[in-house]
């Protein structure tokens, strides 16, 4: 853990759908790290997040 750039947890893909939005709970988004990443994102993290926010903003 001292070395980690980030840990396993989040949210699960399973809990949103095609647009990153909580199915649960419309109108909510998760992207970047709130989402369950379990890969070796090697630093590209933040490029995911960016991404992903962009992506979502699209459909608003």
């Amino acid at each position: 853990m001292d070395t980690a750039i980030s840990t396993a947890g989040g949210v699960a893909w399973s809990a949103l759908d095609e647009r990153l939005m909580l199915k649960a709970v419309p109108d909510t988004y998760c992207i970047g790290e709130m989402v369950a990443w379990d890969a070796p994102t090697g630093g590209y993290l933040l490029t995911a997040a960016l991404a992903m926010g962009w992506g979502v903003a699209r459909f608003l």
